[in-house]
C-alpha cells in the first residue's frame, strides 16, 4: 500500500514537472523569414519644427500642429530586417488658415530589435516628396529616419507608437526662385500603429 502511495506521489510530481516544462516551452516568438510580408497603417499628429539654410539659419516653420497618416509594406528579408515602400500624406495650417499639404512616396528599410513580446523597428525611409502650399506646387527629395515601440498581440497582429523625423529639402538652382531661397524643412510625426504580418 504504501508502495502504491509513493509511486502515485512520484507520478504525479513528475508529471507537473513535465507539464510546467510543457508550459515553458510553449512560449512561442515569432520568426520571419524571406517571403514573410508586413503591412501597417499609422495615423497621428505631425509637428512642424524648423527650416534652416537661410541667411537667418533656424526659423520657425510657421504652422499649426497638423495630421498625418501612412499605409506601409514591408517584405522581409530576415529574421531582423525588411525592405519595402510607403506612401502617406500630412496637412498643416499658417497662422492665416493656409494649408500646407506634403505626400511623401518613399522606399523602406527596417531593421527590428526584439524583447518578446515587444518589437523596436529602426527605419530610413528615402523619396519624393510633393507639396503644395496655396498655388505653389513642388517634387523635393525626403529622407525620414524613425523608431518604434510595438506590443505584438498575436503572432501576426502587433500594435504600437512610431515617431518618425521627416527631413525635406527644398533646393533652388536657378534663377526664379534664386539658390538663396533654398529651405531645409524639418518636421516631427508621432503616430499610433497597426501593424498585420502573413
Amino acid at each position: 500500500m504504501r508502495r502504491r502511495i509513493v509511486f502515485t506521489i512520484l507520478m504525479v510530481a513528475l508529471t507537473g514537472a513535465a507539464v510546467a516544462q510543457d508550459g515553458t516551452e510553449e512560449r512561442f516568438e515569432p520568426t520571419y523569414s524571406l517571403g514573410d510580408q508586413m503591412l501597417s497603417l499609422n495615423l497621428g499628429a505631425i509637428f512642424p519644427l524648423f527650416y534652416t539654410g537661410g541667411p537667418d539659419g533656424i526659423e520657425d516653420a510657421n504652422l499649426t500642429v497638423g495630421g498625418t497618416g501612412h499605409l506601409q509594406w514591408s517584405g522581409f528579408l530576415n529574421n531582423n530586417m525588411a525592405v519595402g515602400g510607403e506612401f502617406g500624406g500630412m496637412f498643416a495650417f499658417t497662422p492665416n488658415q493656409n494649408t500646407l499639404f506634403m505626400i511623401p512616396l518613399a522606399a523602406r528599410f527596417t531593421y527590428f530589435l526584439r524583447a518578446y513580446p515587444f518589437e523596436f523597428p529602426l527605419s530610413l525611409a528615402a523619396g519624393i516628396n510633393f507639396s503644395r502650399f496655396e498655388e505653389n506646387f513642388k517634387t523635393d527629395p525626403i529622407l525620414i529616419p524613425g523608431v518604434g515601440f510595438y506590443w505584438n498581440y498575436t503572432t501576426e497582429w502587433a500594435f504600437g507608437l512610431d515617431l518618425r523625423w521627416w527631413w525635406v529639402p527644398q533646393i533652388y538652382t536657378g534663377n526664379t526662385p534664386p539658390p538663396e531661397d533654398t529651405r531645409f524643412g524639418n518636421f516631427l510625426s508621432s503616430t499610433l500603429s497597426v501593424m498585420y504580418r502573413f
